[in-house]
């Protein structure tokens, strides 16, 4: 019988092994498949825990834990398609070395928190609040609980957070823009990204969350685009879910300059 000490090593170097086939066997169907958003959600997932740990390593304290971990998903669909396996190094390595790029976040978020003027002067102090209101409620603040909490006006809160995801939604996408813009990806990435941050995209709106899943098949969502049978799943009327998709296009058109096809 073998040494427990390298049993126990042999086992987990098998399944590190078995994970990363897994995390590549994902990648290459995601890029083979011209990297749609479908493909893209179980590489996500994948790497969810280590989003989590990056977020309790690197975020500074004033910095809003949402925010970050927005940006590190960034580095990390950029890590994915810039991702070259002829080079020698694993996804996973590759991807180590392109979250670093996060850290940058902080000192960029923590420049603006000093200009004293506009909303900027305001992030800081939003992000703070809604970090402890979070850790007291074991949810999400909403945004008129964190307006009573700093004191500012809900319409500020709401306008602070959206500046913040059209930031890190345009600037972290700008480098590979016009890549990304001839392989008609662009905006298929950016939507995959927002799925990931629906509470903040849409605030106090979960009936836009299971909305915006169906009609983009995001979250593990049944994909689904006719008003009649979005109509029927979430329990309202055809006039009702014409009205929320024309708001949702709407929203996501003005806030963050996207404009996908949401009609029947």
């Amino acid at each position: 019988m073998s040494d427990p000490i390298e049993r126990y090593v042999s086992t987990k170097e098998a399944a590190r092994a078995e994970q990363r086939q897994n995390e590549h066997a994902l990648w290459e169907q995601w890029k083979s498949g011209g990297e749609q958003p479908h493909h893209l959600e179980p590489l996500l997932k994948i790497y969810e825990p280590k989003l989590e740990q990056k977020v309790r390593a690197w975020k500074a304290p004033n910095i809003s834990k949402a925010a970050f971990k927005l940006e590190l998903q960034d580095h990390l669909i950029r890590a994915f398609r810039n991702y070259n396996p002829e080079r020698g190094a694993a996804l996973n390595t590759h991807v180590e070395m392109r979250l670093q790029k996060a850290k940058r976040y902080n000192t960029k978020q923590q420049n603006m928190a000093y200009i004293p003027e506009g909303k900027s002067g305001k992030i800081s102090v939003i992000n703070r609040a809604k970090d402890h209101l979070t850790d007291e409620l074991g949810r999400e603040p909403t945004i008129n609980e964190i307006g009573d909490y700093t004191g500012l006006r809900p319409k500020m809160v709401e306008q602070v957070q959206k500046a913040q995801i059209r930031d890190i939604l345009g600037s972290s996408f700008e480098h590979d823009m016009p890549e990304i813009q001839r392989r008609g990806a662009y905006e298929d990435q950016q939507l995959a990204v927002v799925a990931n941050t629906l509470p903040l995209v849409f605030p106090n709106k979960p009936e836009f969350h299971a909305l915006f899943n169906h009609v983009f098949g995001t979250n593990d969502y049944q994909k689904i685009t006719s008003t009649t049978e979005l109509a029927k799943k979430l329990g309202k009327n055809q006039s009702q879910i014409a009205r929320m998709k024309t708001q949702m296009g709407n929203h996501l058109q003005k806030q963050f300059g996207l404009k996908p096809d949401i009609e029947d």
